[in-house]
């Protein structure tokens, strides 16, 4: 096996492969997962709004369905760090090193360079050291759409259609605030920040390309989902690699993407993964409830019909395009356990001791969020996400025994029962001084000052 400081190599009888090194420069725990919302339409027809012939004209409901399903957290953040996107500019790159580290081969084709043609954009990455190519192709399919329609990307604020956004969205007057739009298109605008194309941070504006993709939606015109998907994804991941953008965009659609492609069958079948250590989480539905955040109706009633959270994964589809392309087990079962060695991942680690309880995260609706769904639009901050999997301490070389870091939930726990005898102690010594029914004597003084200096110094451990 040869190594470099970027990657290490595998070699076997069917393939050469490589553990590939990280893209992003902020910490796998640091990353904040954004899961699509869900939709429950049959909730909003019973709170009088109806979505279904704007939905339908962009063929997008078995995208909704989907988004009802499991999200697998850290696989989706063990994915992002080593994401990268291979693109004409990547491929370019490619040659130009070529050249300089042979220039011989200047002139040269691809093919001559010993270099695969370049066909189409690709994000690659690997998940506890598997490699994953994702394309345009493959959303679509995991969509359940297909890749046609409108697709207007990197527009100039003095795109001709922006009149026609101010007249189809605004109602013809520049300033109108979001707020005061058609309560019809302020649902649209929601699905675009919350289900489609999630930014988080920043100002809750829309973009210029938002923008457009509302008047297209508005307007009934369809729009390609998958590229816009796609190039949403290869932006967040560009942005990633040269900054510290924490926010991880389409969560579910990526969990549904590994899947589909077997990545979570294989992990399970190969015993690095099984559901109880996933990190499963849902999105937020909307749903009839959201209409009266927005305030654009005043009470909502709950119905026994009102769509509830699954967790269950999606069929396997039979003409799914791959995203591995390394068949032979016992080659991705060397590159999982080399992975797991040389790197000491957190997820890999986790996902394969079973001595680690999950966390068992639940959501709360907070005041900003609130505020949110009140404007249609979406948080200025994204919420952090507490589902990190724990620092586990690698012993590979020391043969010591390995030493799991508390979970959040256990912290809790220690810090609440702590506080709850630091209060009984305190009671203990107020009782003692109380004057109204004890004289307060130069023992119990001395006492009580004991006391206190001893839960200061507990205090500042």
């Amino acid at each position: 096996m040869a190594s470099s400081s970027s990657k290490q190599v595998i070699s076997s009888s069917s393939a050469t492969l490589q553990i590939k090194a990280k893209t992003m420069t902020v910490p796998t725990e640091s990353l904040e997962v954004q899961i699509e919302s869900p939709v429950d339409f049959p909730s909003l027809n019973r709170n009088e709004m109806w979505l279904e012939s704007l939905i339908s004209a962009q063929e997008l409901f078995p995208y909704f369905y989907m988004l009802n399903g499991p999200t697998y957290v850290e696989l989706v953040k063990d994915f992002w760090v080593r994401a990268e996107v291979y693109d004409e500019e990547a491929s370019m790159n490619e040659e130009i090193q070529e050249v300089i580290n042979n220039p011989g081969l200047k002139g040269k084709t691809r093919e001559e360079m010993g270099l695969e043609a370049f066909k189409e954009t690709e994000i690659r990455s690997a998940v506890m050291g598997v490699p994953i190519t994702i394309t345009e192709e493959v959303i679509a399919k995991a969509c359940r759409t297909e890749a046609s329609g409108r697709f207007l990307w990197n527009s100039t604020k003095r795109h001709a259609l922006l009149e026609r956004y101010t007249s189809v969205v605004l109602k013809g007057n520049p300033s109108t605030k979001l707020v005061d739009i058609d309560p019809k298109h302020r649902m649209l605008l929601k699905f675009l920040t919350e289900c489609f194309l999630q930014k988080g941070g920043g100002s809750d504006q829309p973009s210029v390309d938002h923008k457009l993709v509302l008047y297209f939606l508005a307007s009934f015109d369809k729009i390609n989902f998958p590229r816009y998907i796609m190039h949403h994804l290869c932006w967040a991941i560009k942005e990633g690699t040269r900054s510290k953008r924490k926010q991880v965009p389409c969560g579910r659609l990526l969990s549904e993407i590994f899947t589909q492609g077997q990545l979570v069958k294989t992990l399970k079948n190969l015993g690095r993964a099984s559901d109880k250590f996933l990190r499963i989480k849902t999105g937020k539905i909307i749903h009839g409830k959201t209409l009266q955040y927005m305030k654009i109706i005043k009470k909502f009633s709950p119905h026994e019909k009102d769509l509830k959270e699954s967790t269950a994964p999606t069929e396997l589809m039979k003409d799914f395009p791959p995203i591995i392309k390394e068949k032979n087990p016992e080659v991705l079962s060397k590159l999982i356990a080399e992975f797991v060695n040389k790197t000491g991942d957190i997820l890999a680690n986790t996902l394969a001791d079973d001595s680690v309880a999950p966390l068992q995260d639940k959501k709360r609706r907070t005041t900003s969020e609130a505020g949110s769904e009140a404007s249609g639009g979406q948080t200025k901050k994204a919420k952090r996400d507490k589902s990190d999997a724990p620092n586990l301490a690698d012993s590979s070389a020391s043969k010591k025994r390995t030493r799991v870091d508390p979970s959040p939930l256990v912290i809790q726990e220690k810090l609440a029962k702590a506080r709850e005898e630091r209060a009984k102690k305190i009671k203990t010594v107020h009782d003692k001084c109380e004057l109204s029914k004890v004289k307060m004597t130069p023992e119990l003084s001395k006492e009580a000052c004991e006391e206190s200096k001893r839960l200061l110094a507990e205090r500042k451990k």
